[in-house]
């Protein structure tokens, strides 16, 4: 299960959070994306405390813990840090109680300050831990949008998949990763690919070399990350090999237990596999919106053969029982 420090927290600006105390718990993992705020806590109530979430004290905690005399903000100090909960974060700006932040220390449990509202933490939070602790993988191959949808190139090395992904490019579609994939299972069925930060936006090119995406085509030309809507996989043409010509049955191949549609594209000279991965992707966009063209086109043969057996049954030759309808004229007599 993938987890995350308290202490990079501190990295994201949009969080805005400062150390009050409890710095030696900051390596303290989160594993949970889900955040607590401790109402029946502080109220004496314990039962299904979610001690393993972010503890976030809103407007409402603090002025129950400001309102609350000695003995009874004592009693809330001593049981509220029975549990080992991950770190506790103040919004609005608000000073914890000193009580609090002597705790923090003795047990060392990281105590947080935000200038955010509560909302605003929460929202910008949910985001950042969501990302973080999602299933996640890394693949060898080129990831690239077309038209709209994520296309992510597989294959053996040297198959031409840099070269078809720069003929995309050229042709007006964005690259997001070359060579390798970082994808991440969003939930719901949702991966999304991205590339290394240490080289993204860099394609390798085999007899030129290493080549800047952004400086030869500028930012219109790449995209941080995608959803992974369908896999092409390039071969070169095996001639005992029967591909696919219908397309009626989908194929699939699972990233991070999620089915993503595939298809295999053989290469032999005269195929214009960028082209190809341009038709792919709008074919597949197509099938998204409910218009399958080939379970399409095998319905409408289905019928018509049904059709044409109820017209022979209609019209049987008279040693079968029935004679066979003649044919109306084409004109009226003359």
């Amino acid at each position: 299960m993938n987890s995350m420090e308290v202490g990079k927290l501190i990295q994201y600006s949009e969080l805005g959070l400062r150390i009050v105390s409890g710095e030696e718990g900051l390596q303290r993992e989160i594993r949970n994306e889900d955040v607590n705020r401790p109402g029946l806590a502080l109220a004496g109530f314990y039962r299904n405390f979610a001690h393993d979430r972010i503890q976030v004290f809103g407007q409402g905690e603090h002025a129950y813990l400001i309102d609350c005399g000695n003995e009874l903000e004592g009693r809330i100090k001593e049981e509220f840090f029975k549990y080992q909960f991950p770190a506790l974060v103040f919004t609005h700006g608000n000073e914890p109680p000193d009580c609090f932040v002597t705790k923090s220390s003795a047990t060392t449990t990281p105590l947080l300050q935000t200038t955010l509202s509560t909302h605003d933490f929460i929202l910008n939070f949910n985001r950042i831990i969501t990302r973080a602790l999602a299933p996640q993988t890394s693949i060898h191959g080129v990831l690239v949008e077309v038209f709209g949808m994520g296309i992510l190139l597989l294959g053996p090395s040297g198959i031409g998949k840099s070269e078809t992904a720069l003929e995309l490019i050229e042709r007006g579609h964005r690259l997001v990763a070359d060579d390798m994939v970082h994808i991440r299972h969003m939930g719901k069925g949702e991966l999304v690919g991205e590339s290394d930060p240490m080289i993204e936006h860099h394609m390798e090119l085999r007899g030129i070399g290493i080549v800047n995406i952004k400086d030869l085509f500028g930012v219109g030309a790449i995209r941080k990350k995608v959803q992974v809507d369908l896999v092409v996989f390039l071969e070169d043409w095996k001639e005992d090999k029967e591909y696919d010509r219908l397309g009626i049955d989908e194929q699939t191949m699972d990233i991070l237990d999620v089915a993503v549609p595939s298809i295999t594209l053989p290469l032999r000279p005269g195929r214009n596999i960028p082209i190809l991965v341009e038709t792919a992707s709008m074919n597949h966009r197509s099938r998204r919106m409910g218009f399958h063209a080939a379970r399409s086109l095998s319905e409408r043969i289905h019928t018509r053969i049904a059709e044409q057996i109820d017209e022979d049954a209609e019209g049987k030759s008279p040693r079968q029982g029935r004679p066979r309808a003649r044919p109306k004229p084409l004109m009226g007599p003359v």
